[in-house]
């Protein structure tokens, strides 16, 4: 399947690229956080959960173990 892309230009402007997202969370690298499902995150490690964030009114942040 192929991303989406945005139809007009204006829609490609609001949009920031991945690599921005992916660079604010490699600023929370080594940080520990508690998910809403209980469970526990370090970011940036080999061993850590994989995460599901759901967006909406009520952003939630599980584990996929708890999330699927």
């Amino acid at each position: 399947m192929l991303p989406a892309e945005p139809r007009t230009s204006n829609q490609k402007q609001e949009y920031a690229s991945v690599d921005e997202l992916k660079t604010i969370i490699h600023q929370l690298r080594g940080k520990k956080f508690m998910l809403d499902c209980g469970h526990k995150i370090t970011f940036g490690y080999f061993l850590g959960n994989d995460i599901i964030i759901r967006n909406g009114k009520d952003i939630k942040i599980t584990c996929t173990d708890c999330g699927y």
